[in-house]
């Protein structure tokens, strides 16, 4: 029996639904995801489905969400994904210190029907056993802090993920909510940083969020 993308995600949702509402999930069918909002942080289970010729594949990526510093970016340049920081789950799962790059995988292949109740019980225990200790590490600014604005600067932390250029942007707005004492030192490491991309856009989005920052009040 041939499996259907539609099938496998309204069965696994409908499977995984309980246990992430006693946590304060919702499910979020356009994206196939999981998401619960506390206070300024949003934590985003996301559950890729790749179908195949001959299977389908289900791969975790944890996204979390702070809304300070998403509507700073938003201002400054007009648009933003509204994800703050976030990785595949084999990476974040991978990194001890959330800094370090581990390429691995740990996608769900699923080719029999009976293949859904193993996906349900794996994606449980990443839940579990991974999401669960991710979100709780990033609670608050200053932790957010902690591990976007500290070395190295040569590429984005494994907790982090995303494009460089967002780290650079990113971990200045975030020091500035912080008020972070070594802000312009950090000014001086991303202006450095932002010119690895050779990518004009960039490097212009930048400067427009470093002179924004610069130049308004940030709480």
């Amino acid at each position: 029996m041939h499996l259907k993308s539609k099938e496998i995600k309204e069965s696994i949702a409908s499977q995984l639904g309980k246990y992430f509402m006693r946590d304060g999930f919702i499910y979020r069918k356009t994206d196939n995801e999981f998401v619960s909002t506390k206070g300024d942080f949003v934590y985003v289970f996301n559950m890729l489905l790749t179908t195949w010729s001959d299977c389908h594949t289900l791969s975790v990526r944890l996204y979390i969400s702070q809304k300070k510093v998403e509507k700073i970016y938003e201002t400054v340049l007009g648009k933003s994904h509204k994800l703050t920081m976030g990785n595949s789950i084999e990476r974040i799962c991978k990194s001890s210190d959330g800094k370090e790059i581990a390429n691995t995988s740990m996608a769900i292949v699923l080719t029999i029907p009976e293949d859904i109740a193993a996906a349900v019980e794996s994606l449980l225990m990443f839940y579990n056993e991974i999401a669960k200790k991710y979100y709780e590490r990033y609670q608050s600014l200053l932790e957010v802090d902690e591990i976007i604005n500290t070395a190295p600067f040569s590429h984005c932390p494994a907790h982090v993920g995303g494009n460089f250029d967002e780290r650079c942007m990113k971990g200045l707005i975030v020091a500035r909510l912080v008020h972070s004492e070594k802000y312009e030192e950090l000014v001086q490491v991303y202006d450095e940083a932002i010119k690895e991309t050779m990518n004009n856009e960039s490097i212009d989005n930048y400067y427009k969020v470093r002179e924004y920052l610069s130049y308004n009040r940030i709480n």
